[in-house]
């Protein structure tokens, strides 16, 4: 989905509440990416030009998940980590 587009946008409810988002550190260091993510968020709840009304915080993605047999792998699937 571009910038631009959304799918219906979102209830009204939403303004004002917080919006987490969750990214790798190879996105979270680079601003121009950043912004992007932010515009594409905020695209997807129905704001495309403007982030007012939201709370924003970003997380580095820093989750792992542990498998029955005590594997460790990160929460994030590969195609996010760059």
């Amino acid at each position: 989905m571009s910038n631009g587009e959304f799918m219906g946008g979102p209830p009204d409810t939403w303004t004002g509440r917080e919006v987490n988002i969750t990214v790798p550190a190879g996105v979270l260091g680079n601003f121009d990416r950043m912004t992007e993510t932010l515009k594409e968020v905020m695209t997807q709840l129905g704001h495309p030009s403007c982030h007012s009304g939201f709370d924003v915080r970003f997380r580095q993605s820093l989750d792992f998940v542990v498998s029955p047999k005590g594997n460790v792998a990160p929460a994030i699937p590969q195609p996010f980590v760059s």
